[in-house]
């Protein structure tokens, strides 16, 4: 076989060429086409062709001739937080296996709507929505668009949730379980589902055992470390300090943990904190975090594959997927109740 002049880009031709098959074969088999049948021993020589020659496939020319762009976008709150980072991994990792890119946009530095228009004009083959408020973007502009939405309920899109009221269940039994009864929430003031749904979970089984949370039990704060360590530090001001804390994800647990540290108290000795979402940082914190573990890669590999299966085509309508489930992580940061509440 002649080797390529130097320089010369490789095409779906020279491979074809290379394993003695036909040029829409070859192009079946480096497509990764799901209907292709395509015989083993002709599928490896494709393959092996491909990687002696150095092939890439021109996915400008593939989006051209099937009016597909190949790309995908997602919308996410903000970046920075660890548990979208791995949201955005899960996602990212089934798209690049099927093929695809993802165009990331982050809401917490554009408005959602902006970063819709783009992506539109970019002629995205579909879009993940996650809890950025679906709803208030333009229907318009979504109309025929291949849409699924995380941890968002939507009765238009199809989506993929958590059991987030599981999740402030398992917080509060945790803690009435080691005997707690002066009990704080630290929440951000926020219509995002899976918060509004960790805090009824929290509340609810509290007042199924008999407990209420006193007005100055609540503390509202950005879903940051900053807003747990400023919100922990307002309720270490308050008259008689709580002996539990649970925060609504990992970042305000660890703020808040800070701020007991910095006041010089011992944790759990003199107060227990729980967080929500078992995010890397949990277990190197110093005591490590107790936490509800939500499969944040999962979350977004499952969104993923629901996304690619409305653009295939291979599904019509709104699957009714159950919210995957969480657990309770355990670790040194939540004990029992301090002997002076005992």
């Amino acid at each position: 076989m002649c080797p390529l002049p130097p320089g010369r880009r490789v095409t779906i031709h020279d491979v074809a060429a290379r394993a003695g098959v036909s040029q829409p074969t070859a192009s079946l088999v480096l497509s990764n086409h799901p209907r292709a049948r395509v015989a083993v021993g002709t599928r490896q020589r494709v393959l092996d062709a491909a990687t002696d020659l150095g092939y890439r496939p021109n996915v400008v020319a593939r989006s051209l001739s099937q009016r597909r762009s190949y790309a995908l976008g997602i919308i996410v709150p903000d970046i920075r937080n660890p548990f979208v980072a791995d949201v955005v991994t899960g996602a990212e990792r089934v798209a690049a296996d099927a093929g695809y890119a993802v165009l990331l946009c982050d809401h917490s530095v554009r408005d959602a709507q902006k970063h819709l228009e783009v992506l539109l004009a970019r002629q995205i083959d579909g879009v993940l929505l996650d809890a950025v408020g679906a709803a208030a973007l333009s229907q318009q502009a979504l109309a025929g668009v291949n849409v699924v939405l995380i941890d968002e309920p939507s009765d238009q899109w199809p989506g993929i949730a958590t059991d987030a009221l599981a999740a402030g269940e398992l917080a509060a039994r945790h803690l009435l379980e080691l005997g707690h009864r002066d009990i704080a929430f630290i929440g951000p003031a926020t219509d995002v589902h899976a918060f509004r749904m960790r805090e009824r979970g929290f509340v609810r089984t509290l007042r199924e055992a008999g407990v209420s949370l006193e007005s100055d039990r609540w503390r509202r704060a950005p879903a940051t470390v900053s807003g747990g360590r400023d919100a922990m530090r307002a309720l270490l001001a308050s008259t008689a300090r709580p002996t539990a804390t649970f925060c609504a994800n990992d970042l305000m647990a660890i703020g808040a943990v800070k701020q007991c540290f910095t006041a010089g108290l011992e944790l759990p000795r003199d107060l227990s904190v729980v967080g929500c979402d078992d995010i890397e940082l949990a277990r190197y914190v110093t005591p490590e975090l107790t936490t509800i573990s939500i499969p944040a890669r999962e979350l977004g590999a499952r969104a993923a594959r629901l996304l690619l299966q409305l653009i295939e085509r291979s599904t019509h309508r709104v699957p009714t997927a159950r919210p995957l489930p969480v657990r309770l992580v355990a670790r040194a940061s939540s004990g029992r109740v301090p002997s002076r509440s005992a």
